[in-house]
């Protein structure tokens, strides 16, 4: 028979259905656990504007006092490895995200109207705010009292050309992938007509002179996808329509499903 023990752990797992249950009820242990260091804890995400999905991690914000205690390096280290202990005895049926901010931190992306933490604080639900922390700011923010100042409008200008810069070069680095697959089914098709793979500038050549009965467009994809990965190494082209991708990306799923072909010619 199951102990009372079990079956009370059992019910207790049981009874925490929600998000907003599983919150608290990792807030309790957390503020038992740590105590006068803490400041605020706060549901924050998905799960606190009710847009959680079955797989959604539960997003908790816990905020220390670093003003009133000194946080050396011992005290950092005990926080992290108990943090994690505690988080790992937990059985929910959903995962933790627990991100923890110091209050001077806290206090000044607030003050400064950084967009993430308005976010936060807009959209989050004290879980514990024994500080009088969190509901206060939050009320203050509804009422019109906690606007962006210059520096937090600079920034945020600042940051979106590099969000665009940073896509640009994702996209550029799609094409390397491309690149990269069509030069292994081509080497894994020539090693199967008995030859060595070949440095990529010569694959092309290769591909004429080895397979000679392969549709000519096939060595012309390669040769394209070469020219294009080359230029953007080199910087000769620095953006590419997704509509040259799109065309890029069929043309070596072509090349590379016609590599495995090859291949099993010479089985």
């Amino acid at each position: 028979m199951p102990s009372r023990k079990s079956e009370k752990y059992e019910s207790r797992k049981q009874a925490l259905e929600t998000d907003q249950e599983i919150a608290y009820d990792f807030a309790i242990k957390a503020y038992k656990k740590f105590q006068s260091v803490i400041k605020s804890i706060a549901l924050f995400g998905s799960a606190a504007k009710q847009t959680a999905t079955r797989k959604s991690d539960i997003d908790i914000v816990i905020i220390v006092d670093d003003c009133t205690v000194l946080w050396d390096e011992e005290l950092i280290a005990w926080y992290r490895e108990e943090l994690a202990r505690l988080i790992s005895q937990q059985n929910y049926k959903k995962d933790l995200h627990i991100n923890t901010v110091t209050l001077s931190t806290f206090w000044k992306e607030i003050k400064e109207g950084d967009p993430v933490a308005i976010n936060v604080l807009r959209y989050g639900e004290p879980l514990v705010d024994y500080g009088g922390l969190f509901s206060p700011l939050k009320i203050l923010l509804r009422r019109g009292k906690i606007r962006p100042t210059q520096e937090a409008i600079y920034i945020a200008l600042q940051r979106a050309p590099m969000h665009l810069s940073r896509s640009r070069y994702a996209i550029l680095g799609a094409v390397e992938g491309l690149y990269w697959a069509m030069v292994d089914a081509a080497h894994a098709a020539l090693m199967a007509a008995g030859h060595s793979p070949p440095s990529p500038e010569h694959v092309y050549d290769m591909l004429k002179k080895i397979l000679p009965k392969l549709p000519a467009k096939y060595p012309a994809y390669f040769k394209e996808m070469y020219m294009v990965a080359h230029n953007i190494t080199h910087g000769n082209v620095k953006s590419l329509h997704g509509k040259q991708i799109d065309e890029l990306r069929e043309k070596a799923e072509d090349f590379v499903n016609e590599m495995k072909k090859q291949v099993k010619r010479f089985e």
